[in-house]
């Protein structure tokens, strides 16, 4: 399955919906496909996104969920 990210109970599928609910879309890493906005989050090293943005986040279990506080 492909990463997701949850943000006030909105899951986030691509790195053009991430970008809408994080705020910026330079703040992405990306790991591959560069600037592609609507492939999967698989393109997006999600955790260091995360980090790098100080957000305050958890892994769902063993999922590709990361759910954001």
């Amino acid at each position: 399955m492909c990463t997701q990210v949850q943000i006030d109970g909105i899951l986030c599928s691509t790195p053009r919906q991430l970008a809408a609910r994080h705020g910026a879309e330079g703040l992405l890493e990306w790991v591959d496909h560069h600037g592609e906005m609507d492939w999967c989050l698989c393109v997006i090293d999600v955790p260091g996104t995360l980090e790098r943005s100080a957000l305050k986040w958890t892994r769902k279990g063993e999922s590709e969920t990361f759910v954001v506080e």
